[in-house]
């Protein structure tokens, strides 16, 4: 069991991994409001593109079985906001060291905590060693079933010191309706413009009402 870093991935390799990425990331899609992986073509892009480290897992046939990704240029990944990221960390930004984790793919011929555990162990160390920020993003999904964060933190902790940050939080809202009032009652917006601006008035400020913390997680 070996491990590399390639810049570029041949195609057949991957069309090979690129099945797995589908396998692992489809059942995905029905479980998470918004998109969690790559389209096939922006797959193939990653493999092409040299920003975009790929951590090679060989077995003793010298095949490759597994592969986990890096996205070392922020730019790279569809469905971020760089900019949110850059002003967030702004000295590891400075130095390209934001490493947006992507893909873990391990080949169902090998399949295997080991496997898993020995790739995601060189990723964090190849991170630790840059001082850099291991960034991702997951759904509920992965965070209450498959427990992501706590994966990592855990593969993380007798590897390098780091910090857990929670950095955003997007939620998703549904109004289903179902039809209209037979007599629908008139608003006055006057009204409740005036209850509105009251109500600001009356609250303190969002930095009177932030709690105030030291040290983190």
């Amino acid at each position: 069991m070996r491990v590399t870093i390639e810049n570029v991935i041949d195609e057949p390799t991957t069309e090979r991994f690129l099945e797995l990425y589908r396998a692992a990331f489809d059942p995905l899609q029905g479980l998470a409001a918004s998109r969690q992986a790559l389209t096939d073509d922006e797959f193939r892009e990653e493999m092409e593109l040299e920003s975009v480290l790929k951590f090679v897992g060989w077995d003793r046939r010298e095949q490759p079985v597994a592969m986990a990704v890096i996205n070392t240029d922020l730019d790279t990944v569809p469905w971020i906001s760089p900019e949110f990221w850059r002003r967030q960390y702004p000295e590891q930004a400075a130095r390209g060291a934001i490493h947006y984790y992507g893909a873990l793919l391990v080949s169902p011929t090998v399949r295997g905590g080991l496997w898993a555990y020995r790739m995601l162990r060189e990723t964090v160390r190849y991170t630790a060693s840059h001082h850099a920020v291991a960034a991702f993003d997951c759904c509920r999904h992965n965070i209450e079933e498959v427990q992501l964060p706590k994966l990592i933190a855990e593969v993380a902790r007798p590897l390098c010191h780091f910090d857990t940050e929670q950095v955003d939080v997007q939620a998703y809202y549904a109004y289903p309706t179902y039809g209209l009032r037979e007599a629908p009652a008139e608003i006055d917006l006057r009204d409740a413009t005036v209850a509105a601006q009251a109500a600001e008035e009356a609250a303190p400020s969002a930095a009177e009402q932030a709690p105030q913390v030291s040290g983190r997680g």
